[in-house]
């Protein structure tokens, strides 16, 4: 009694120090199985025709209180062993290392939850801050509808929410402020590759600063990031560092753009709805010419190739402007197609549909 007791007292002392009790349990736990295993196989397993693995499947099967009967100890020196290997000591250590295994899994669970862990994600896309959850959802919703993001991993980053308010897959929370590099380090933001940074609030002035802070922040830690800025105010542009990695996106002024655009001319709502979702049959998008086109095309020419096959040209991007006239305008290096067609098209195909 006494030994059992100590042996109890050192487990309780053991999961107490979580941080030295998961290798110390498994050590006690690899002594009980070998011991037991060697014990067996000397006193019993010679003389029954039986190998070490035997003696080995032996013990594990005892440990973990299976015990199929397929063997058993006989004579009294294996029956010892087997009580004080696999009964005084594994099964403590078993019980312990269980218990501390799923302590560990569930604490992990509440940690990632809570946003207090760190990310792996490789490749991944960043959203910062949380102005609401039915917006949050709105956004993961539009990102992964299509083939190319549906399994990509998003991380939620804020100080807004103590807890993660849904559960969606791939979709992961780290808490902190969005102003540290910690917070982001913890984000894996050096692994990122696209990052969406919406404004706290639209009644606040000082959201447009707060996000072009956090924009700074991560072109700093990432200058590779391809960064979007919700921007309230148009004329708050100049506090962006804008470079072509940061592309803002003014919604209260498109939204009241739209509102005078219905009053004027309606349906005109329903079509921007609709070209502007990845759920609609037709989608816009845009696709960059990478290589040097071969010859000096006129986009009205390209226009007419590309409605061959299904493919709307409805403006042409060009050194950070948006040009929708066409006229007097050849096909150029590093020029961005924007379209309306059933899927998005890479730059080899566009390619092909021109030549």
């Amino acid at each position: 009694m006494p030994m059992m007791y100590s042996l109890s007292r050192l487990i309780y002392q053991i999961r107490r120090r979580r941080e030295l009790g998961v290798g110390l349990l498994v050590s006690v736990l690899v002594f009980s199985i070998i011991g037991n295993s060697l014990t067996f196989y000397a006193f019993d397993g010679r003389s029954q025709g039986l190998s070490v693995w035997d003696s080995l499947w032996y013990s594990i099967i005892s440990i973990t209180t299976i015990g199929y009967g397929d063997f058993s100890a006989e004579s009294l020196g294996a029956r010892v062993g087997t009580a004080v290997f696999i009964i005084v000591i594994g099964l403590a250590a078993f019980t312990s290392t269980v218990g501390l295994m799923v302590d560990w899994f569930v604490q992990f669970k509440y940690k990632e939850r809570r946003g207090m862990g760190t990310s792996k994600a490789r490749n991944h896309l960043l959203i910062v801050n949380f102005p609401n959850e039915s917006r949050i959802k709105q956004i993961i919703e539009e990102f992964t509808r299509d083939d190319e993001h549906r399994k990509t991993e998003i991380i939620l980053v804020t100080n807004q929410i103590e807890e993660l308010p849904f559960s969606i897959k791939n979709v992961s929370f780290i808490r902190g402020s969005p102003l540290e590099q910690e917070t982001f380090e913890r984000a894996a933001i050096a692994d990122a590759s696209q990052a969406i940074i919406l404004s706290t609030s639209v009644d606040d002035p000082r959201t447009d600063s707060l996000v072009a802070s956090i924009a700074f922040v991560m072109e700093h830690m990432n200058p590779g990031l391809f960064i979007i800025a919700e921007c309230q105010d148009p004329k708050h542009a100049v506090l962006f560092n804008v470079s072509d990695r940061v592309s803002l996106v003014y919604t209260t002024r498109v939204a009241n753009n739209l509102l005078v655009q219905e009053a004027q001319d309606p349906g005109v709502t329903l079509l921007t709805e609709t070209i502007t979702s990845n759920t609609a049959e037709e989608t816009v998008a845009s696709t960059r010419l990478k290589a040097r086109p071969t010859t000096d095309m006129p986009y009205i020419e390209a226009a007419k190739r590309l409605l061959d096959h299904g493919v709307n040209l409805v403006g042409v991007i060009r050194e950070g402007a948006l040009i929708v006239g066409f006229d007097n305008l050849s096909l150029s290096e590093d020029d961005s197609l924007v379209y309306i067609s059933r899927k998005r098209h890479t730059p080899a195909e566009i390619s092909g549909f021109i030549s």
